[in-house]
Protein backbone atom coordinates (compact mmCIF):
# COMPACT_ATOMS: atom_id res chain seq x y z
CA UNK A 1 0.00 0.00 0.00
CA UNK A 2 1.20 3.42 -1.11
CA UNK A 3 0.05 6.51 -0.37
CA UNK A 4 0.35 9.74 -3.25
CA UNK A 5 -0.04 13.38 -3.08
CA UNK A 6 -3.60 14.76 -3.47
CA UNK A 7 -5.46 11.94 -1.86
CA UNK A 8 -4.36 9.17 -3.84
CA UNK A 9 -3.60 5.42 -3.03
CA UNK A 10 -1.86 2.73 -5.07
CA UNK A 11 -1.99 -1.55 -3.62
CA UNK A 12 -3.45 -4.31 -4.71
CA UNK A 13 -7.22 -5.34 -4.66
CA UNK A 14 -6.98 -7.07 -1.77
CA UNK A 15 -5.90 -4.15 -0.05
CA UNK A 16 -8.60 -1.89 -1.09
CA UNK A 17 -10.81 -2.71 1.68
CA UNK A 18 -8.92 -3.13 4.83
CA UNK A 19 -9.66 -1.73 7.29
CA UNK A 20 -7.27 0.11 9.73
CA UNK A 21 -6.64 0.40 13.33
CA UNK A 22 -7.68 3.65 15.04
CA UNK A 23 -6.25 4.82 18.49
CA UNK A 24 -6.21 7.15 20.99
CA UNK A 25 -4.63 8.70 24.27
CA UNK A 26 -5.86 9.81 27.71
CA UNK A 27 -7.23 8.39 30.97
CA UNK A 28 -6.55 4.85 31.76
CA UNK A 29 -6.62 2.29 28.77
CA UNK A 30 -7.75 -1.01 28.95
CA UNK A 31 -8.94 -3.80 26.24
CA UNK A 32 -12.17 -5.89 26.20
CA UNK A 33 -11.03 -8.75 24.22
CA UNK A 34 -14.70 -10.38 24.59
CA UNK A 35 -16.54 -8.65 21.13
CA UNK A 36 -15.25 -8.54 17.94
CA UNK A 37 -14.22 -6.07 16.92
CA UNK A 38 -11.99 -5.57 20.05
CA UNK A 39 -12.75 -2.62 22.01
CA UNK A 40 -10.40 0.00 23.96
CA UNK A 41 -11.80 1.71 26.65
CA UNK A 42 -10.34 4.96 28.34
CA UNK A 43 -11.47 5.54 32.14
CA UNK A 44 -11.47 9.33 33.49
CA UNK A 45 -11.73 9.73 37.68
CA UNK A 46 -12.01 12.38 39.34
CA UNK A 47 -8.03 12.66 39.32
CA UNK A 48 -7.72 13.24 35.56
CA UNK A 49 -9.90 16.18 35.21
CA UNK A 50 -8.53 18.71 33.03
CA UNK A 51 -6.71 16.14 30.78
CA UNK A 52 -7.88 15.27 27.29
CA UNK A 53 -9.09 12.21 25.27
CA UNK A 54 -7.16 12.60 21.90
CA UNK A 55 -7.94 10.84 18.72
CA UNK A 56 -5.63 9.81 16.28
CA UNK A 57 -7.68 10.10 13.27
CA UNK A 58 -11.93 10.29 12.86
CA UNK A 59 -13.83 7.54 14.01
CA UNK A 60 -16.96 6.91 16.32
CA UNK A 61 -16.96 6.15 20.14
CA UNK A 62 -19.28 5.20 22.54
CA UNK A 63 -19.64 7.36 26.04
CA UNK A 64 -20.63 7.39 29.48
CA UNK A 65 -20.52 10.85 31.24
CA UNK A 66 -21.69 10.49 35.41
CA UNK A 67 -21.85 14.17 37.50
CA UNK A 68 -21.06 13.51 41.00
CA UNK A 69 -23.56 12.32 43.68
CA UNK A 70 -24.74 15.14 46.23
CA UNK A 71 -24.08 14.45 49.88
CA UNK A 72 -27.16 13.86 52.00
CA UNK A 73 -28.80 16.48 54.69
CA UNK A 74 -27.75 16.54 58.35
CA UNK A 75 -30.40 16.48 60.93
CA UNK A 76 -33.44 13.94 59.85
CA UNK A 77 -31.84 14.41 56.31
CA UNK A 78 -32.81 13.39 53.06
CA UNK A 79 -30.07 11.27 50.81
CA UNK A 80 -28.31 12.98 48.43
CA UNK A 81 -29.77 12.82 44.75
CA UNK A 82 -27.40 11.24 41.60
CA UNK A 83 -25.40 12.91 39.55
CA UNK A 84 -26.93 13.23 35.69
CA UNK A 85 -26.21 9.95 33.45
CA UNK A 86 -25.84 10.66 29.87
CA UNK A 87 -24.59 7.54 27.82
CA UNK A 88 -25.05 7.10 24.10
CA UNK A 89 -23.10 5.60 20.99
CA UNK A 90 -22.04 6.94 17.87
CA UNK A 91 -20.14 10.49 19.26
CA UNK A 92 -17.68 11.59 16.28
CA UNK A 93 -14.47 12.25 17.07
CA UNK A 94 -12.37 14.10 15.19
CA UNK A 95 -7.84 13.98 14.74
CA UNK A 96 -8.04 17.37 14.48
CA UNK A 97 -8.24 18.45 18.32
CA UNK A 98 -8.36 17.32 21.61
CA UNK A 99 -11.17 16.44 24.20
CA UNK A 100 -10.93 17.99 27.91
CA UNK A 101 -12.41 16.09 30.38
CA UNK A 102 -14.02 16.95 33.74
CA UNK A 103 -14.96 14.31 36.34
CA UNK A 104 -17.59 15.75 38.70
CA UNK A 105 -16.62 15.96 42.48
CA UNK A 106 -19.04 14.18 44.77
CA UNK A 107 -20.48 16.95 47.24
CA UNK A 108 -18.81 16.82 50.24
CA UNK A 109 -19.98 16.19 54.13
CA UNK A 110 -21.99 19.02 55.34
CA UNK A 111 -24.29 20.35 57.57
CA UNK A 112 -26.47 21.56 54.70
CA UNK A 113 -25.53 19.28 52.11
CA UNK A 114 -23.54 20.10 49.11
CA UNK A 115 -24.48 19.48 45.42
CA UNK A 116 -22.53 17.24 43.16
CA UNK A 117 -20.13 18.69 40.57
CA UNK A 118 -20.70 18.72 37.05
CA UNK A 119 -18.87 16.15 34.44
CA UNK A 120 -18.32 16.56 30.30
CA UNK A 121 -16.60 15.99 27.36
CA UNK A 122 -15.93 19.40 25.91
CA UNK A 123 -14.15 19.49 22.23
CA UNK A 124 -11.28 21.62 22.12
CA UNK A 125 -12.64 23.46 18.38
CA UNK A 126 -16.02 22.31 16.97
CA UNK A 127 -18.22 19.69 17.82
CA UNK A 128 -20.95 18.64 20.33
CA UNK A 129 -20.52 19.32 24.06
CA UNK A 130 -21.58 16.42 26.65
CA UNK A 131 -22.14 17.76 30.18
CA UNK A 132 -23.91 15.94 33.11
CA UNK A 133 -24.87 17.30 35.67
CA UNK A 134 -24.51 16.92 39.77
CA UNK A 135 -26.97 15.88 41.87
CA UNK A 136 -29.33 17.93 44.32
CA UNK A 137 -28.16 17.87 48.05
CA UNK A 138 -30.22 16.56 50.60
CA UNK A 139 -32.93 18.28 52.87
CA UNK A 140 -31.74 19.44 56.59
CA UNK A 141 -34.50 19.29 59.19
CA UNK A 142 -32.83 21.73 61.28
CA UNK A 143 -32.24 24.35 58.86
CA UNK A 144 -33.45 23.73 54.79
CA UNK A 145 -35.48 21.04 55.03
CA UNK A 146 -36.23 20.82 51.38
CA UNK A 147 -34.55 18.64 48.88
CA UNK A 148 -32.20 20.41 46.30
CA UNK A 149 -33.27 19.64 42.81
CA UNK A 150 -30.21 18.53 40.20
CA UNK A 151 -29.24 20.90 38.19
CA UNK A 152 -31.10 20.27 34.28
CA UNK A 153 -29.57 16.80 34.28
CA UNK A 154 -29.26 14.83 38.34
CA UNK A 155 -31.10 13.26 40.30
CA UNK A 156 -33.22 15.32 43.12
CA UNK A 157 -31.83 15.09 46.52
CA UNK A 158 -34.56 13.59 49.35
CA UNK A 159 -36.72 16.17 51.60
CA UNK A 160 -35.94 15.96 55.14
CA UNK A 161 -38.06 14.62 58.27
CA UNK A 162 -39.21 17.92 59.38
CA UNK A 163 -40.62 21.42 58.84
CA UNK A 164 -41.18 21.40 55.10
CA UNK A 165 -40.40 18.10 53.99
CA UNK A 166 -40.52 18.52 50.07
CA UNK A 167 -38.01 16.67 47.79
CA UNK A 168 -36.08 17.92 45.01
CA UNK A 169 -37.03 17.54 41.50
CA UNK A 170 -34.60 15.76 38.79
CA UNK A 171 -33.30 17.21 36.09
CA UNK A 172 -33.96 15.78 32.04
CA UNK A 173 -31.81 12.32 32.66
CA UNK A 174 -32.37 12.25 37.05
CA UNK A 175 -35.46 11.41 38.79
CA UNK A 176 -37.06 13.02 41.95
CA UNK A 177 -36.20 12.62 45.37
CA UNK A 178 -38.72 10.88 47.96
CA UNK A 179 -40.54 13.25 50.41
CA UNK A 180 -39.69 13.43 53.65
CA UNK A 181 -42.01 12.20 56.54
CA UNK A 182 -44.34 14.54 59.19
CA UNK A 183 -42.99 16.33 61.81
CA UNK A 184 -44.14 13.83 64.26
CA UNK A 185 -42.00 10.61 62.60
CA UNK A 186 -39.07 13.30 61.36
CA UNK A 187 -37.68 10.47 58.93
CA UNK A 188 -36.08 11.96 55.90
CA UNK A 189 -36.87 11.03 52.00
CA UNK A 190 -34.26 8.92 49.71
CA UNK A 191 -32.25 10.70 46.69
CA UNK A 192 -33.31 10.23 42.98
CA UNK A 193 -31.20 7.98 41.48
CA UNK A 194 -30.15 7.76 37.56
CA UNK A 195 -32.40 4.81 36.77
CA UNK A 196 -35.48 5.57 39.61
CA UNK A 197 -37.06 7.55 41.98
CA UNK A 198 -36.17 8.12 45.70
CA UNK A 199 -38.35 7.09 48.20
CA UNK A 200 -40.62 8.55 51.14
CA UNK A 201 -39.70 8.16 54.12
CA UNK A 202 -41.70 5.18 55.83
CA UNK A 203 -42.97 6.27 59.98
CA UNK A 204 -39.73 6.10 61.79
CA UNK A 205 -37.33 4.70 58.42
CA UNK A 206 -35.75 6.93 56.03
CA UNK A 207 -36.68 6.21 52.38
CA UNK A 208 -34.52 4.82 50.12
CA UNK A 209 -32.45 5.64 47.21
CA UNK A 210 -33.32 5.33 44.12
CA UNK A 211 -31.95 2.68 41.77
CA UNK A 212 -28.90 3.13 39.57
CA UNK A 213 -28.22 2.73 36.02
CA UNK A 214 -26.63 -0.69 34.23
CA UNK A 215 -23.82 0.25 31.33
CA UNK A 216 -21.56 -2.25 29.83
CA UNK A 217 -19.65 0.15 28.07
CA UNK A 218 -16.69 -1.30 29.85
CA UNK A 219 -17.56 -5.23 28.60
CA UNK A 220 -19.06 -5.61 31.96
CA UNK A 221 -22.64 -4.77 33.35
CA UNK A 222 -22.11 -2.57 36.03
CA UNK A 223 -24.93 -0.24 37.88
CA UNK A 224 -24.28 3.07 38.98
CA UNK A 225 -25.72 6.51 40.06
CA UNK A 226 -27.81 5.29 42.60
CA UNK A 227 -30.19 7.68 45.02
CA UNK A 228 -28.97 8.24 48.83
CA UNK A 229 -30.73 7.06 51.48
CA UNK A 230 -33.04 9.14 54.05
CA UNK A 231 -31.89 9.20 57.42
CA UNK A 232 -33.93 7.66 60.07
CA UNK A 233 -36.13 8.87 63.37
CA UNK A 234 -36.24 7.61 66.58
CA UNK A 235 -35.59 3.59 66.86
CA UNK A 236 -36.34 2.98 62.86
CA UNK A 237 -33.80 2.27 60.42
CA UNK A 238 -32.06 4.49 57.81
CA UNK A 239 -32.82 4.20 54.63
CA UNK A 240 -30.54 1.77 51.98
CA UNK A 241 -28.86 3.66 49.39
CA UNK A 242 -29.84 2.96 46.07
CA UNK A 243 -28.43 0.19 44.05
CA UNK A 244 -25.13 1.32 41.70
CA UNK A 245 -23.55 3.28 44.92
CA UNK A 246 -26.05 5.08 47.06
CA UNK A 247 -24.82 5.64 50.34
CA UNK A 248 -27.09 4.22 53.34
CA UNK A 249 -29.14 6.73 55.51
CA UNK A 250 -28.23 7.00 59.32
CA UNK A 251 -30.25 6.55 62.45
CA UNK A 252 -31.36 8.50 65.17
CA UNK A 253 -28.96 6.85 67.77
CA UNK A 254 -25.89 9.21 66.13
CA UNK A 255 -25.21 6.33 63.43
CA UNK A 256 -23.83 8.69 60.57
CA UNK A 257 -25.11 7.30 56.90
CA UNK A 258 -22.79 6.22 54.86
CA UNK A 259 -21.03 8.06 51.59
CA UNK A 260 -22.00 7.38 48.11
CA UNK A 261 -19.19 5.05 46.30
CA UNK A 262 -16.56 6.44 44.51
CA UNK A 263 -16.63 7.05 40.84
CA UNK A 264 -20.49 6.06 40.55
CA UNK A 265 -21.54 9.31 40.97
CA UNK A 266 -23.61 8.01 43.72
CA UNK A 267 -25.36 10.00 46.20
CA UNK A 268 -24.86 10.29 49.83
CA UNK A 269 -27.09 8.76 52.84
CA UNK A 270 -28.77 11.74 55.69
CA UNK A 271 -27.82 11.74 59.15
CA UNK A 272 -30.11 10.99 61.62
CA UNK A 273 -29.54 12.90 64.89
CA UNK A 274 -31.47 15.30 66.21
CA UNK A 275 -28.59 17.82 66.24
CA UNK A 276 -27.08 19.52 63.34
CA UNK A 277 -24.65 17.84 62.32
CA UNK A 278 -23.25 16.70 59.03
CA UNK A 279 -24.53 14.16 56.17
CA UNK A 280 -22.43 12.22 53.97
CA UNK A 281 -20.28 12.37 51.28
CA UNK A 282 -22.20 12.12 47.50
CA UNK A 283 -19.59 9.11 45.38
CA UNK A 284 -17.40 11.36 42.66
CA UNK A 285 -18.92 10.87 38.68
CA UNK A 286 -16.76 9.21 36.01
CA UNK A 287 -15.73 9.29 32.51
CA UNK A 288 -15.79 6.40 29.87
CA UNK A 289 -15.09 6.35 26.11
CA UNK A 290 -15.08 3.23 23.65
CA UNK A 291 -14.27 1.99 20.63
CA UNK A 292 -13.74 -0.31 17.94
CA UNK A 293 -10.21 -0.53 17.48
CA UNK A 294 -10.43 -0.97 13.63
CA UNK A 295 -12.40 1.43 11.56
CA UNK A 296 -15.37 0.15 9.86
CA UNK A 297 -14.19 2.06 6.51
CA UNK A 298 -12.15 1.68 3.59
CA UNK A 299 -8.32 2.40 3.82
CA UNK A 300 -8.83 5.89 3.04
CA UNK A 301 -12.64 7.54 4.78
CA UNK A 302 -12.19 10.92 2.77
CA UNK A 303 -14.46 10.69 -0.12
CA UNK A 304 -13.07 11.73 -3.19
CA UNK A 305 -10.05 9.49 -2.87
CA UNK A 306 -8.45 7.87 -5.54
CA UNK A 307 -7.13 4.33 -5.37
CA UNK A 308 -5.34 3.06 -8.00
CA UNK A 309 -5.32 -1.14 -8.14
CA UNK A 310 -2.01 -2.22 -9.43
CA UNK A 311 -3.41 -5.95 -10.33
CA UNK A 312 -5.95 -4.39 -12.41
CA UNK A 313 -4.33 -1.53 -13.54
CA UNK A 314 -8.04 0.31 -12.89
CA UNK A 315 -8.69 3.69 -11.00
CA UNK A 316 -11.66 3.74 -8.30
CA UNK A 317 -13.16 6.68 -6.73
CA UNK A 318 -14.46 6.47 -3.05
CA UNK A 319 -17.68 8.24 -2.69
CA UNK A 320 -19.80 7.51 0.71
CA UNK A 321 -18.22 4.42 1.13
CA UNK A 322 -18.28 3.09 -1.82
CA UNK A 323 -15.42 2.10 -4.00
CA UNK A 324 -16.58 3.02 -8.15
CA UNK A 325 -14.19 2.43 -10.94
CA UNK A 326 -13.40 5.21 -12.97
Amino acid sequence: MEFLAGNRIRGTSAEKNITVAVSATGGTITDDTTVTPNKKIHTFLLADTGTNFTPDSSFNVEYLVIAGGASGGGAHGGGGGAGGYKTATDYPVTTSQAYGITVGAGGASSTLGIVGGNSSIIPATSGTTITSDGGGKGGTGNNIASGVAGSSTGSGGGGAGKNNRTAGTGGVDGNNGGNGRPASDYSGGGGGGSGGLGFTGSGTSGGAGGAGTSSSITGTAIVRAGGGGGAAWSSGTGGTGGTGGGGSGGSYDSVSGVAGTANTGSGGGGFGTSSTVTGSAGGSGIVIISYDVTSQSPINVEDGAIFYETDTNKSYVLNSGTWTEL
